[in-house]
Formats: structure tokens, sequence, C-alpha cells
């Protein structure tokens, strides 16, 4: 995309938002401030329904939860669609034939609406590693992939005040062809957010930490949820080197402590791989005032775990089990609102 003459309309919208952002969305409901504990649905719960969908999302509201987390995406047209992935999954979408899209998939800024709109992401295909892991979730034939105000419409409609959305920016470093720069997308995103009166019900999470910079700049009363995973591959911060994903905020340069460095960058909310973390990274964490939310966590004993080590929430694919254990450990458990997708 054309990005040059944008620099003076981006301004120009970022003003506008904070300027209007703090009365922009609907009143925060009053329980939010008394809750210690946030049961997060990762993708909506993606083990017992199509992940991302409006039939997971109507499926954790209607059991309670204190967060839908989701995944963003934009359209060629410039449309906030929910997705995982920066483009169509070839484990999850198929075309009206039945032919699921080939590896590797294709990205988002390359497809309009309507031609998102084609694939189905109801079915896992068969046999691939990702069946393996959801062997229980229902199948729902003809699921689409849903656009971000098609997720607020059914919040509206499930009549619940108190669920929040943990909204995440799908952006690479390495891929930046595969979805428009930060700045588009979060400038984007933020308009939707104050069309849709829905400011005042997210916080807006990345492995991308320059998004998040830029949400501080242009709408500093949305939370920032700073995500990070330490091992393997997919690693996005490090304690001894610069990362592309830190923003410049980088660890090392905050005595290798990763709160620190998300203390430094402004945020509050650290959301760690759940093996990542020990009860003095969360002691340090709590501090220096930054809560901190696991991903992804779907077995009892580790949420229990984690819960006795003082963390603030839990972003769990199956939030079934995170209430059942939550509830056993005394927390209050949010109500649920039962919804048709």
């Amino acid at each position: 995309m054309s990005k040059p003459h944008r620099s003076l309309s981006l301004g120009l919208l970022a003003a506008t938002m904070i300027a209007g952002m703090a009365h922009a969305s609907d009143p925060a409901p009053a329980s939010d401030t008394t809750r210690a504990f946030d049961i997060e649905a990762h993708r909506g719960g993606r083990a017992l329904r199509p992940e991302n969908t409006l039939q997971s999302f109507a499926n954790a509201l209607s059991m309670g939860v204190d967060t839908l987390e989701l995944d963003l995406g934009v359209t060629r047209d410039g449309v906030i669609v929910v997705s995982h992935e920066r483009g169509l999954n070839p484990d999850l979408a198929r075309d009206a034939s039945g032919a699921y899209v080939p590896p590797p998939g294709v990205p988002f800024v390359k497809l309009n609406l309507a031609e998102v709109k084609n694939w189905d992401v109801g079915v896992i295909r068969p046999g691939s590693s990702y069946a393996g892991h959801f062997p229980d979730q229902l199948a729902v034939p003809g699921t689409k992939i849903p656009t971000l105000a098609e997720v607020f419409a059914l919040v509206r409609r499930s009549g619940n005040a108190h669920v929040r959305l943990n909204i995440e920016t799908k952006i690479d470093p390495s891929h930046a062809d595969d979805t428009p720069s930060p700045e588009e997308f979060v400038s984007i995103l933020l308009k939707l957010l104050q069309k849709e009166r829905f400011a005042d019900r997210v916080m807006v999470q990345s492995f991308d930490w320059r998004s998040l910079q830029l949400v501080h700049r242009w709408a500093p009363s949305i939370p920032t949820v700073y995500l990070t995973q330490q091992m393997g591959d997919a690693a996005n911060v490090f304690r001894d080197k610069p990362s592309p994903w830190t923003a410049g905020f980088d660890p090392m340069r905050y005595g290798g402590s990763i709160p620190a460095a998300i203390k430094a960058a402004g945020g509050t909310i650290w959301s760690p791989f759940y093996r990542d973390i020990d009860a003095a990274s969360v002691t340090e964490a709590h501090r220096l005032g930054v809560k901190v939310v696991a991903w992804t966590v779907n077995n009892p004993k580790d949420m229990a775990d984690l819960i006795d080590m003082g963390i603030d929430g839990i972003i769990s694919d199956r939030p079934d089990l995170l209430r059942r254990v939550a509830g056993k450990k005394g927390i209050a458990l949010p109500q649920g609102t039962p919804v048709s997708p």
C-alpha cells in the first residue's frame, strides 16, 4: 500500500482520537473496578467452537467470561476482520466445494471483504495437527470470518455490560507486506472504535510493540497489553539483544527485566507465555505496577498453580475449565448472558 501521502491525514486523525476517545464509547460497567481476576476466552474458546467466530464468542458470552480475546486483520478495502492468521488459514478456510485454501494461504490485504466472506471456517481440516490439538471442537459448517463490528454487535445483542474485548493487532515486522503498516492498522482500528462507541470496552494487545506505542500516543485512555514469548522460533523479546518487535524497549536496556521494559514503554499489562514466568517475575511486575495475564493455559493444574502465584488473569482455549478452577480458588465468576451467534 502507498504510505507517503498518509502522514498528514494520520496526524489529524490522531488529534481527533485523543480529543474524543474518552467520551466515544459506552460507559464501562462498575464491576470492572472490583474484579481481581480476568477470565479470558482465547479466540473465543477455540477448544469448544470454531476459533475467532461469532460461534465461539457467543458460546463464551453464554457461559460467562470477563474478556473475549481475539485477533485482527485488515482487508484490501480497509475492513477489520477477526482472524489469528494474517490471512486465510489453510487448516480452517475452505471454499464452497469443500476445498481448503492451499498453504500458505492468502493475506487479507490482498482480499476484499466480499472475497473473505466466501470462505467457510467452521470445520477444521481433517488430519491436520490443529485437528489433533482440538478434537472436541464442535464443527459448525457455514461459519464465516466475522468483522470486528459484527463482534461488537453480538456483544450488544447479548446484553452483557461486563465483558471486555482484548483485541490483538496481527503485525509481524518480518512480513511487512502481509498487513498494513502499524500506523495505518492502528488508525483504522481507532477510527472503528470511535465510530462503534466501543473504546471503553477494549484492550489492545500485540507482540508488535510499535502498534502499542501508537495506541499510547493516539488514544491514551485505551489499555495496552504487551505480549511476550521468550522461547523458540516465535520469540519476540530477548534479555540480551535487540528485537524488531519491541519498538526499542529491549529488556537489555533495563537490566534484563521484561516487566521494567514494559513499564518504561508505558504499559500496565504484561501478557507472557505462561511457561516464561515464575513467582519472582510476577512479584517484580506487581512491584512496578504491571499486571500479569498469562497465555495460553489449558491444563487445570497449570491454571491453579498460576492463580496461586498471584497472576491477574489467564487466557485459555478452555474457559469452561478455567471457570471451574477459578471458582474453586474462591474467585468470583462472571455471569453468563446467553446469546445466539
